[in-house]
């Protein structure tokens, strides 16, 4: 009796380290949804690039760069939530102690690697959502331009207006540098006058032509 319950013991425990159908479930769709915000962040960072380059960005809420990091951000923690479910359960289940090892130090060499690369977009794009601030205005009117500061130079400044959906061009042919000698981006209003848009930040004024007209 005691033998056959130490047999059933010896069946049944592979069965306990494996992984069942819920575990197998959830692994998978977190690793889907980590794919998802993945490629997301990734296809927005080069669409973010090549926009600037033509004098563009994308505000959506926030503006690109930002969503570049929180992307990056939420696909790291679903993966790193998804490989909890799946990983420590699907190395339990081999039962030759040396492949388990095996895998186990293989597995761990390509998380580390991953997890690598990762930390390098992560922490590249959350340098670049630093480098400046994006501040939205909006006039009682309805028009709205987003308000560009690097965070190098604390006269200088950049207006964008909408181009289309989500994306803002530079406007040109003002001057980008405060008259005060200090740009104060957080602190603007935006007026409506004639055919011209204002925008007052602090002591300083930027006149311009309405971009809807």
């Amino acid at each position: 009796m005691e033998k056959m319950a130490v047999e059933s013991g010896e069946i049944l425990e592979p069965q306990d380290k494996g992984l069942n159908r819920k575990q197998l479930a959830w692994g998978i769709f977190l690793l889907a949804v980590a794919v998802i915000f993945g490629l997301g962040a990734g296809w927005l960072w080069a669409r973010s690039e090549q926009l600037w380059s033509s004098g563009q960005i994308v505000y959506f809420i926030l503006p690109g760069r930002p969503l570049v990091f929180c992307g990056l951000l939420v696909s790291g923690l679903w993966a790193v939530a998804g490989l909890l479910c799946l990983v420590p359960k699907m190395i339990l289940g081999i039962k030759r102690k040396g492949m388990r090892v095996f895998v186990r130090i293989l597995v761990h060499l390509c998380i580390t690697a991953a997890s690598l690369v990762w930390l390098y977009f992560w922490l590249l794009s959350g340098i670049n959502s630093v480098v400046g601030t994006y501040h939205k205005v909006t006039a009682e009117t309805g028009e709205s331009i987003v308000v560009y500061k690097p965070g190098f130079d604390p006269a200088s400044f950049a207006v964008y207006a909408p181009a289309s959906a989500f994306v803002y061009e530079r406007i040109d042919g003002i001057s980008n540098m405060a008259q005060s000698g200090h740009f104060v981006a957080d602190h603007c209003t935006l007026q409506k006058q004639d055919a011209d848009l204002i925008l007052t930040c602090g002591v300083d004024v930027t006149k311009f032509p309405n971009p809807s007209n």
